[in-house]
């Protein structure tokens, strides 16, 4: 959803919630409501704003670079994320395992080793090419989860890119290398 409907969204919303909150806004002339509807819009994007920001992929040597994994076992973050507009869900890529992790106020989280993941890609719709996003499909030797899903993730190249150096460093740490079938 772009921001001129998600906008267009929250004002339809704000209105409706006001008038069922039994709030007389008579004495509110229109311009001056239009003013605080606008506000009120321009503080929640802001808000977002600032919560995409915190998600992007760090820049810098550290997170792109196959020989910056962390020495023999020692676990190293390697990128931190969320799915764009997302509140309850963050994903965390160290240099062996992804974690993610959903809920504001009770938590569940999954764990991916490494050395399961078989090969990966992204796809992007042209909204999310708009935005520089998209999701990010891992595919692993793991019977329980045989492919998961990154979805909405800010630059889903660079990050597909990080999570490659990371999947084939551990394998190679671990002396594994992946076969086709057949």
């Amino acid at each position: 959803m772009d921001r001129d409907r998600l906008r267009s969204h929250f004002t339809e919303h704000f209105y409706r919630s006001l008038d069922e909150s039994g709030v007389r806004l008579e004495a509110i002339p229109a311009a001056q409501l239009q003013a605080l509807v606008r506000a009120s819009a321009d503080g929640i994007f802001a808000v977002l704003d600032a919560v995409e920001a915190e998600s992007a992929p760090p820049s810098g040597g550290d997170s792109t670079a196959e020989g910056n994994v962390a020495a023999e076992g020692v676990e190293q973050v390697l990128w931190t994320g969320k799915p764009y507009l997302s509140l309850s869900t963050r994903y965390e890529l160290t240099s062996q395992r992804l974690r993610i992790t959903h809920g504001l106020f009770s938590r569940t989280m999954e764990e991916i080793d490494l050395v399961r993941v078989r090969d990966s890609k992204v796809t992007q719709n042209l909204g999310e090419r708009s935005l520089n996003l998209g999701d990010i499909h891992l595919f692993t030797s793991d019977s329980s989860t045989p492919e998961f899903r990154l979805e909405n993730v800010r630059d889903p190249l660079e990050v597909r890119e990080i999570l490659r150096s990371a999947y084939l460093a551990e394998q190679k740490r671990r002396g594994l290398r992946y076969r086709e079938e057949g």
